[in-house]
């Protein structure tokens, strides 16, 4: 075979292992338990992005309530602090 004989021996693996994982006679064909129509696939695509906007949506609304505790809990501190410092100097 020549100096070329190192190809073979790693292409017969390979179609050994290709021929071995999907079965002689289904050559690129998904068995029929493993199918989905287009139109499942599709509802499932819907139904995700929909989930990812409805959670995306909470994560905005979570944000923006821990943006107004923030703000609460700041101001209160700046208070209890010039309450603190009045009491230490009178």
């Amino acid at each position: 075979m020549g100096d070329n004989s190192w190809i073979l021996w790693m292409i017969i693996p390979f179609l050994f292992f290709t021929m071995a994982g999907r079965g002689a006679g289904n050559w690129g064909c998904a068995p029929r338990s493993q199918r989905r129509s287009q139109s499942r696939k599709s509802e499932e695509i819907a139904r995700l992005k929909q989930e990812l906007e409805d959670s995306q949506s909470q994560i905005k609304a979570l944000k923006s309530r821990l943006e107004a505790v923030e703000t609460i809990v700041t101001d209160e501190e700046i208070e209890l602090r010039r309450e603190f410092y009045k009491l230490q100097n009178s």
